[in-house]
């Protein structure tokens, strides 16, 4: 039954979110491709990092961050990494999202400078795929993230979509 016009109280259309990983992130400086028709494309090499949470491991130094960067629409943003747990299974991650702050600080983190977090929104839809039968769940779920840049690479919080 509708409660005021457009929202139902059907609780099988109700959203969870479940907390399931952490991942610090550390990167290269960028290689700048240039300005294309579509915007400024630079790719951020990945070096390594941590995961922790309901899986541990560590951020395999293999990957990039493919960005292209707009000055008047958002950052876009496809990370393409694997990381391996503390049990030796490999976990490949494509991560898609974007970055949206104002034009003074994207120009502050296309430089490398230090931004408040709260003056950026980062958000990005993670895809895993692995051998791992006791990680399948990774494939059998959606999944959203939470990213602030630091001074070396990108803190992600992982959420599962319940």
């Amino acid at each position: 039954m509708a409660t005021d016009g457009w929202q139902t109280d059907d609780p099988n259309l109700e959203l969870g979110l479940e907390r399931v990983m952490e991942l610090e992130i550390d990167v290269e400086s960028p290689i700048e491709i240039g300005q294309t028709g579509d915007g400024q494309r630079r790719i951020i090499p990945i070096l390594g990092g941590t995961v922790s949470g309901r899986i541990e491991g560590t951020v395999l130094e293999a990957g990039a961050d493919y960005q292209l960067y707009r000055d008047r629409r958002p950052t876009e943003l496809v990370a393409k990494y694997a990381f391996e747990t503390t049990e030796g299974d490999r976990v490949y991650v494509e991560n898609r999202g974007m970055r949206v702050a104002d034009p003074e600080t994207k120009a502050r983190l296309r430089e490398g400078k230090p931004v408040e977090p709260e003056d950026v929104y980062f958000c990005s839809v993670p895809e895993f795929e692995t051998a791992a039968p006791e990680l399948e769940w990774l494939t059998e779920s959606v999944f959203v993230a939470a990213g602030t840049r630091q001074p070396t690479g990108v803190r992600l919080a992982v959420y599962r979509v319940a």
